[in-house]
């Protein structure tokens, strides 16, 4: 059995994608903060790592370098790494992208029970054997949360997830970028865009939290943890 570590912070993601993955004939275990997925990949080796770009604690980016290390240095880690993007349906991005930060795929998250066992299949070398309802079961359970996690989610963790996508699907925009001020300059468009989706949410929920406030401190956050620092005097 192919092992595989998915991390992502919500159980009814993790046990939908289990489901399915199992009945793949994968050994699937799950973690739901970056700092669990760190100690986990230290521990052992996977055949593949899935994990959410906008893991709280450690995001995906940064636990794909970790990943890689753990390889390298003793064997453990993970041979594959797949970033699951936490766009929603009806504002997702129209375009791949193009640069995956040192993983090898990545799948939307409305995706997960359709496509995600194919990908593993495609990267592992793996032919799992088809099991047609777990992957029906599978994804309607994610396309509902989904469909939800906009109205669930705090201000400052809609944020986290607006940029985790945009820092995805922007990657050659930022890839030379070295400070905070070139990362904001590169992004710009989308980082309006952001500030836009994220005050649409607010009205709805009649909320007065400033999203362009929120949305600048989730990018910094984002950015600092993947070495972007402002420039110094």
């Amino acid at each position: 059995m192919t092992a595989v570590l998915f991390a992502h912070e919500r159980p009814s993601v993790a046990r939908a994608v289990c489901h399915v993955l199992r009945a793949r004939g994968f050994d699937v275990e799950s973690v739901r903060d970056g700092e669990a997925a760190a100690r986990v990949l230290a521990s052992r080796h996977f055949g593949a790592l899935v994990v959410d770009v906008a893991l709280p604690g450690r995001p995906g980016y940064e636990l794909v370098e970790v990943a890689r290390a753990e390889q390298k240095r003793a064997g453990r880690g993970a041979d594959v790494v797949v970033l699951v993007a936490s766009v929603f349906r009806k504002t997702s991005y129209k375009r791949r992208p193009a640069r995956l930060y040192g993983a090898d795929d990545y799948v939307e998250l409305h995706h997960l029970g359709d496509m995600l066992p194919d990908k593993l299949d495609r990267h592992l070398g793996t032919r799992s054997p088809k099991h047609d309802e777990a992957e029906r079961v599978a994804t309607e359970a994610v396309l509902d949360i989904a469909d939800a996690r906009m109205e669930a989610e705090t201000t400052d963790e809609l944020a986290s997830l607006i940029i985790a996508d945009v820092v995805l699907y922007n990657g050659d925009r930022i890839a030379d970028t070295r400070t905070l001020a070139q990362a904001r300059t590169a992004l710009a468009d989308d980082l309006d865009v952001a500030t836009d989706l994220l005050r649409q949410v607010q009205q709805a929920r009649a909320e007065t939290v400033d999203a362009a406030q929120a949305i600048e401190a989730a990018f910094t956050r984002l950015m600092r943890s993947m070495g972007r620092r402002e420039e110094a005097g």
